[in-house]
Protein backbone atom coordinates (compact mmCIF):
# COMPACT_ATOMS: atom_id res chain seq x y z
CA UNK A 1 0.00 0.00 0.00
CA UNK A 2 1.14 3.29 -0.92
CA UNK A 3 0.30 5.07 2.20
CA UNK A 4 1.53 8.51 0.67
CA UNK A 5 -1.61 8.72 -1.51
CA UNK A 6 -3.64 9.36 1.40
CA UNK A 7 -2.11 12.24 1.55
CA UNK A 8 -4.39 14.69 0.47
CA UNK A 9 -7.99 16.43 1.40
CA UNK A 10 -9.26 17.94 -2.23
CA UNK A 11 -12.90 16.93 -1.77
CA UNK A 12 -13.97 15.28 1.38
CA UNK A 13 -14.58 16.97 4.90
CA UNK A 14 -12.17 16.94 7.45
CA UNK A 15 -13.56 14.73 10.59
CA UNK A 16 -10.69 15.16 13.37
CA UNK A 17 -8.07 17.57 13.88
CA UNK A 18 -4.91 16.91 16.05
CA UNK A 19 -3.19 19.94 17.93
CA UNK A 20 0.34 18.77 19.31
CA UNK A 21 2.61 20.45 21.53
CA UNK A 22 5.83 19.69 23.08
CA UNK A 23 7.38 17.45 20.20
CA UNK A 24 10.64 19.00 21.80
CA UNK A 25 10.14 19.67 25.39
CA UNK A 26 12.35 23.25 25.50
CA UNK A 27 9.86 24.66 22.27
CA UNK A 28 7.56 26.79 25.41
CA UNK A 29 5.54 28.35 22.89
CA UNK A 30 4.25 25.56 21.69
CA UNK A 31 4.16 23.86 24.61
CA UNK A 32 1.96 26.29 26.10
CA UNK A 33 -0.16 27.39 23.24
CA UNK A 34 -1.15 23.61 23.42
CA UNK A 35 -1.72 23.87 27.37
CA UNK A 36 -3.99 26.94 26.82
CA UNK A 37 -6.06 24.96 24.41
CA UNK A 38 -6.18 21.92 26.50
CA UNK A 39 -7.24 24.34 29.50
CA UNK A 40 -10.16 25.94 27.25
CA UNK A 41 -11.34 23.11 24.64
CA UNK A 42 -13.96 25.60 23.39
CA UNK A 43 -11.71 28.08 21.78
CA UNK A 44 -10.96 24.98 19.37
CA UNK A 45 -13.99 23.15 19.21
CA UNK A 46 -16.02 23.39 16.03
CA UNK A 47 -19.29 22.12 14.77
CA UNK A 48 -18.50 19.79 11.86
CA UNK A 49 -15.18 18.27 13.23
CA UNK A 50 -13.34 17.24 16.24
CA UNK A 51 -10.30 19.35 17.65
CA UNK A 52 -7.87 16.79 19.90
CA UNK A 53 -4.88 18.47 21.76
CA UNK A 54 -1.78 16.67 23.28
CA UNK A 55 1.51 16.94 24.14
CA UNK A 56 3.98 14.55 22.66
CA UNK A 57 7.29 14.16 24.45
CA UNK A 58 5.97 14.68 28.30
CA UNK A 59 9.37 13.59 30.02
CA UNK A 60 11.34 15.86 27.48
CA UNK A 61 8.65 19.03 28.68
CA UNK A 62 9.03 18.32 32.00
CA UNK A 63 12.94 18.34 32.07
CA UNK A 64 12.73 21.30 29.73
CA UNK A 65 15.26 20.05 27.26
CA UNK A 66 14.50 19.07 23.03
CA UNK A 67 14.68 15.35 24.17
CA UNK A 68 15.45 12.84 26.38
CA UNK A 69 17.35 9.97 24.50
CA UNK A 70 16.63 10.72 20.95
CA UNK A 71 14.65 13.72 19.10
CA UNK A 72 10.99 12.52 18.57
CA UNK A 73 10.41 14.20 15.35
CA UNK A 74 12.98 12.11 13.74
CA UNK A 75 11.35 8.72 15.06
CA UNK A 76 8.34 8.62 12.79
CA UNK A 77 9.56 6.52 9.62
CA UNK A 78 7.00 4.27 8.70
CA UNK A 79 10.02 1.47 8.71
CA UNK A 80 10.40 2.40 12.36
CA UNK A 81 7.54 2.29 13.79
CA UNK A 82 6.62 -0.92 12.35
CA UNK A 83 9.88 -2.58 13.79
CA UNK A 84 9.30 -3.87 16.76
CA UNK A 85 12.84 -3.73 18.20
CA UNK A 86 13.51 -0.26 17.02
CA UNK A 87 10.26 0.95 17.73
CA UNK A 88 10.71 0.04 21.38
CA UNK A 89 14.95 1.37 21.77
CA UNK A 90 13.97 4.79 23.35
CA UNK A 91 11.74 6.64 25.02
CA UNK A 92 10.87 8.71 22.14
CA UNK A 93 10.33 6.40 19.79
CA UNK A 94 8.27 3.99 22.16
CA UNK A 95 5.90 7.61 23.02
CA UNK A 96 6.53 8.06 18.71
CA UNK A 97 4.85 4.35 19.00
CA UNK A 98 1.96 5.62 21.18
CA UNK A 99 1.37 8.69 18.73
CA UNK A 100 1.07 7.04 15.82
CA UNK A 101 -1.70 4.63 17.63
CA UNK A 102 -3.58 7.78 18.62
CA UNK A 103 -3.31 10.06 15.45
CA UNK A 104 -2.83 7.37 12.87
CA UNK A 105 -1.57 4.63 12.66
CA UNK A 106 0.82 6.20 9.71
CA UNK A 107 0.37 2.12 8.45
CA UNK A 108 -3.19 2.75 7.56
CA UNK A 109 -5.34 4.54 4.24
CA UNK A 110 -7.51 6.09 6.68
CA UNK A 111 -5.86 7.18 10.19
CA UNK A 112 -7.48 8.47 12.79
CA UNK A 113 -6.73 12.32 12.42
CA UNK A 114 -7.50 14.09 9.13
CA UNK A 115 -4.80 16.81 10.04
CA UNK A 116 -2.45 17.63 12.67
CA UNK A 117 -0.73 20.66 13.43
CA UNK A 118 2.67 20.09 15.06
CA UNK A 119 3.16 23.64 17.35
CA UNK A 120 7.46 23.57 17.03
CA UNK A 121 9.86 27.00 17.65
CA UNK A 122 13.09 27.43 16.66
CA UNK A 123 15.74 29.82 17.87
CA UNK A 124 16.33 31.42 14.20
CA UNK A 125 14.70 33.81 12.80
CA UNK A 126 11.76 32.76 10.86
CA UNK A 127 8.88 34.10 11.77
CA UNK A 128 6.19 32.10 11.28
CA UNK A 129 7.10 29.46 8.73
CA UNK A 130 4.37 26.50 8.02
CA UNK A 131 6.09 23.27 6.61
CA UNK A 132 4.52 20.53 4.97
CA UNK A 133 4.57 18.02 2.09
CA UNK A 134 5.44 18.89 -1.31
CA UNK A 135 2.66 16.80 -2.16
CA UNK A 136 -0.05 17.70 0.83
CA UNK A 137 -2.59 20.04 -1.17
CA UNK A 138 -4.65 20.53 1.65
CA UNK A 139 -1.94 21.98 4.38
CA UNK A 140 -0.78 24.19 0.75
CA UNK A 141 -4.50 25.07 0.51
CA UNK A 142 -4.63 26.13 4.66
CA UNK A 143 -1.31 27.85 4.21
CA UNK A 144 -2.32 29.73 0.98
CA UNK A 145 -5.05 30.61 3.76
CA UNK A 146 -2.59 32.00 6.46
CA UNK A 147 -0.80 33.49 3.80
CA UNK A 148 -3.78 35.71 3.26
CA UNK A 149 -4.62 36.88 6.26
CA UNK A 150 -0.63 37.73 7.38
CA UNK A 151 1.79 38.01 4.85
CA UNK A 152 4.62 37.55 6.87
CA UNK A 153 3.75 33.75 7.23
CA UNK A 154 6.60 31.44 4.82
CA UNK A 155 6.23 28.15 3.27
CA UNK A 156 8.24 25.70 3.40
CA UNK A 157 8.31 22.15 1.65
CA UNK A 158 9.56 19.39 3.16
CA UNK A 159 12.54 17.55 0.97
CA UNK A 160 10.69 15.77 -1.86
CA UNK A 161 11.42 11.60 -0.46
CA UNK A 162 9.49 8.33 0.05
CA UNK A 163 8.81 9.30 3.73
CA UNK A 164 9.30 11.76 6.21
CA UNK A 165 9.82 10.93 10.12
CA UNK A 166 8.16 13.91 11.08
CA UNK A 167 5.16 13.78 13.35
CA UNK A 168 2.10 15.59 10.87
CA UNK A 169 3.27 12.63 8.18
CA UNK A 170 0.97 10.30 10.77
CA UNK A 171 -2.26 11.81 9.38
CA UNK A 172 -3.75 12.57 6.07
CA UNK A 173 -2.48 15.66 6.11
CA UNK A 174 -0.48 17.96 8.65
CA UNK A 175 2.04 21.10 9.03
CA UNK A 176 4.59 21.97 11.21
CA UNK A 177 3.99 25.60 12.91
CA UNK A 178 7.70 26.77 12.80
CA UNK A 179 7.85 29.76 15.05
CA UNK A 180 11.15 32.11 15.73
CA UNK A 181 13.33 33.57 17.28
CA UNK A 182 12.04 31.82 20.90
CA UNK A 183 14.85 30.92 23.45
CA UNK A 184 14.34 27.62 24.67
CA UNK A 185 12.46 27.78 27.54
CA UNK A 186 10.99 31.10 27.05
CA UNK A 187 7.56 32.50 26.23
CA UNK A 188 8.23 35.03 23.13
CA UNK A 189 5.35 37.10 23.52
CA UNK A 190 4.33 38.74 19.96
CA UNK A 191 4.77 35.30 18.44
CA UNK A 192 2.98 33.19 20.53
CA UNK A 193 0.05 35.60 19.96
CA UNK A 194 0.62 35.51 16.46
CA UNK A 195 0.65 31.97 16.68
CA UNK A 196 -2.57 31.57 18.31
CA UNK A 197 -4.39 33.77 15.91
CA UNK A 198 -2.78 31.62 12.88
CA UNK A 199 -4.26 28.68 14.75
CA UNK A 200 -7.75 29.30 15.80
CA UNK A 201 -7.91 31.39 12.10
CA UNK A 202 -6.44 27.53 10.48
CA UNK A 203 -9.32 25.72 12.36
CA UNK A 204 -11.99 28.40 11.24
CA UNK A 205 -10.61 27.38 7.78
CA UNK A 206 -11.57 23.69 7.99
CA UNK A 207 -14.47 24.59 8.92
CA UNK A 208 -15.54 26.46 5.90
CA UNK A 209 -13.84 23.72 3.70
CA UNK A 210 -16.26 21.52 5.64
CA UNK A 211 -19.18 23.52 5.02
CA UNK A 212 -18.86 23.92 1.09
CA UNK A 213 -17.79 20.18 1.06
CA UNK A 214 -21.26 19.90 2.81
CA UNK A 215 -23.33 21.88 0.15
CA UNK A 216 -22.70 19.08 -2.57
CA UNK A 217 -21.26 20.65 -5.60
CA UNK A 218 -18.17 22.45 -4.19
CA UNK A 219 -16.05 23.62 -7.30
CA UNK A 220 -12.20 24.39 -7.24
CA UNK A 221 -10.16 27.27 -8.32
CA UNK A 222 -6.53 27.04 -9.22
CA UNK A 223 -3.97 29.06 -7.44
CA UNK A 224 -0.43 29.42 -6.91
CA UNK A 225 1.77 30.85 -3.75
CA UNK A 226 5.84 31.45 -3.59
CA UNK A 227 7.16 28.22 -1.36
CA UNK A 228 10.77 27.46 -0.38
CA UNK A 229 12.09 24.24 -0.78
CA UNK A 230 15.17 22.59 0.21
CA UNK A 231 17.95 21.97 -2.45
CA UNK A 232 19.92 19.16 0.00
CA UNK A 233 22.74 20.99 0.56
CA UNK A 234 23.42 22.65 4.80
CA UNK A 235 26.49 24.24 5.81
CA UNK A 236 28.39 23.78 8.94
CA UNK A 237 30.59 26.49 11.28
CA UNK A 238 34.06 26.10 10.64
CA UNK A 239 35.43 23.61 12.92
CA UNK A 240 38.85 22.24 14.61
CA UNK A 241 37.93 18.67 15.26
CA UNK A 242 34.48 18.88 16.82
CA UNK A 243 34.27 22.26 18.43
CA UNK A 244 33.39 25.98 16.75
CA UNK A 245 36.42 28.14 15.93
CA UNK A 246 33.84 30.58 14.33
CA UNK A 247 30.05 31.86 14.63
CA UNK A 248 27.64 33.08 11.82
CA UNK A 249 28.82 36.34 10.46
CA UNK A 250 26.79 39.17 12.54
CA UNK A 251 25.62 40.42 8.84
CA UNK A 252 23.30 36.94 8.28
CA UNK A 253 22.53 36.65 11.88
CA UNK A 254 18.80 36.93 12.05
CA UNK A 255 18.19 37.21 8.13
CA UNK A 256 16.28 33.85 7.35
CA UNK A 257 15.12 33.62 3.91
CA UNK A 258 17.48 35.90 3.07
CA UNK A 259 19.02 35.34 -0.83
CA UNK A 260 22.71 34.19 -0.82
CA UNK A 261 25.08 36.01 -3.14
CA UNK A 262 28.52 35.08 -4.39
CA UNK A 263 30.86 36.19 -1.60
CA UNK A 264 28.68 37.30 0.57
CA UNK A 265 30.31 36.90 3.90
CA UNK A 266 28.40 34.21 6.22
CA UNK A 267 31.22 33.08 9.03
CA UNK A 268 33.26 34.93 11.38
CA UNK A 269 36.11 33.29 12.91
CA UNK A 270 36.30 34.13 16.66
CA UNK A 271 39.46 36.07 15.63
CA UNK A 272 37.21 38.21 13.26
CA UNK A 273 38.13 37.18 9.74
CA UNK A 274 35.32 36.49 7.71
CA UNK A 275 34.54 33.51 5.42
CA UNK A 276 32.41 34.36 2.70
CA UNK A 277 29.40 31.91 0.43
CA UNK A 278 31.34 29.95 -2.41
CA UNK A 279 28.59 28.31 -4.22
CA UNK A 280 31.45 25.38 -5.90
CA UNK A 281 32.81 25.04 -2.35
CA UNK A 282 29.77 24.98 -0.98
CA UNK A 283 28.20 22.11 -3.62
CA UNK A 284 25.34 24.36 -4.86
CA UNK A 285 24.13 22.45 -7.89
CA UNK A 286 23.83 24.69 -10.59
CA UNK A 287 20.14 24.17 -11.72
CA UNK A 288 19.96 26.35 -8.62
CA UNK A 289 20.77 29.83 -9.84
CA UNK A 290 19.19 31.73 -6.50
CA UNK A 291 19.47 29.80 -2.77
CA UNK A 292 18.34 31.38 0.27
CA UNK A 293 19.40 30.88 3.91
CA UNK A 294 17.32 29.25 6.69
CA UNK A 295 17.49 28.20 10.17
CA UNK A 296 20.42 30.36 10.72
CA UNK A 297 22.40 29.71 13.52
CA UNK A 298 19.39 27.09 14.81
CA UNK A 299 20.61 26.27 18.46
CA UNK A 300 19.25 22.66 18.19
CA UNK A 301 21.33 21.92 14.43
CA UNK A 302 24.78 22.79 16.32
CA UNK A 303 25.06 18.68 17.53
CA UNK A 304 23.73 18.03 13.68
CA UNK A 305 26.76 20.37 12.51
CA UNK A 306 24.29 22.34 10.60
CA UNK A 307 24.77 26.26 10.50
CA UNK A 308 22.39 26.94 7.75
CA UNK A 309 20.27 25.22 5.25
CA UNK A 310 20.13 26.30 1.77
CA UNK A 311 16.46 26.90 0.19
CA UNK A 312 15.23 27.68 -3.57
CA UNK A 313 12.38 29.65 -4.14
CA UNK A 314 9.64 28.76 -6.45
CA UNK A 315 5.68 28.75 -6.93
CA UNK A 316 3.01 25.61 -6.06
CA UNK A 317 0.37 25.61 -8.12
CA UNK A 318 -2.42 23.54 -7.04
CA UNK A 319 -6.42 23.58 -6.67
CA UNK A 320 -8.78 24.86 -3.56
CA UNK A 321 -12.32 25.23 -2.82
CA UNK A 322 -14.02 28.01 -4.26
CA UNK A 323 -16.14 29.42 -1.41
Amino acid sequence: MDWKRRRTLPSSSVKTVAIVGGTHGNETNGVHLAKHFMRNPALVKRPSFETEVLLSNVAAIQQNTRYVEEDLNRCYLLEDLQNDAKSTSTLERKRAREVDAQLGPKSSSEPKCDFIIDLHNTTAATGVALLMAPNDEFAHEVAHHLMSLDETVRVVEWNDQADWPLCPSIGRSGLTFEVGPCPWGCLEPELFQQSRRLVMALLDYVEKHNSLVASGSPTRQEVSMKVFRSIGVSIDYPRAGEDPVGHVHPALQGQDFRELQEGDPIFMTFDGEEMTFDRKAHKVPEKYERVYALFVNEAAYYEKKVALMLMSCGEATFSKLAS
